[in-house]
């Protein structure tokens, strides 16, 4: 019969934590233009997903804000265009820099 290993916890205090990645990685600026890659129709979505395909559809070459006005109601609309921008269906260019205050 084989031992089982207990698995090993690492203290949260000592350990280094991980580089992450900006907020706005994906490319994320007021007022960027949203255009839809070549391949954008070969993917099938389903559920949520197609609901928010199609709406990203509609504003294909226009600006971040058009889409999160015309988002279905429910999940925030950013974070759906940051799930197509990295599944490689949309292309964010252009926009100016958020800054916020520090509180």
């Amino acid at each position: 019969m084989v031992a089982k290993k207990k698995p090993t916890v690492q203290d949260p205090f000592t350990t280094e934590k991980k580089a992450r990645a900006t907020r706005q990685d994906y490319g994320y600026k007021s007022g960027a233009t949203i255009t839809l890659s070549k391949d954008a129709g070969d993917k099938k979505y389903r559920g949520k997903r197609l609901e928010y395909f199609e709406a990203l559809q509609k504003c294909d070459g226009k600006s971040v804000e058009d889409f999160e006005k015309k988002a279905p109601d429910g999940d925030p609309p950013r974070g759906w265009l940051r799930f197509f921008v990295q599944d490689g269906t949309a292309i964010l260019s252009g926009g100016k820099e958020t800054t916020t205050k520090a509180a």
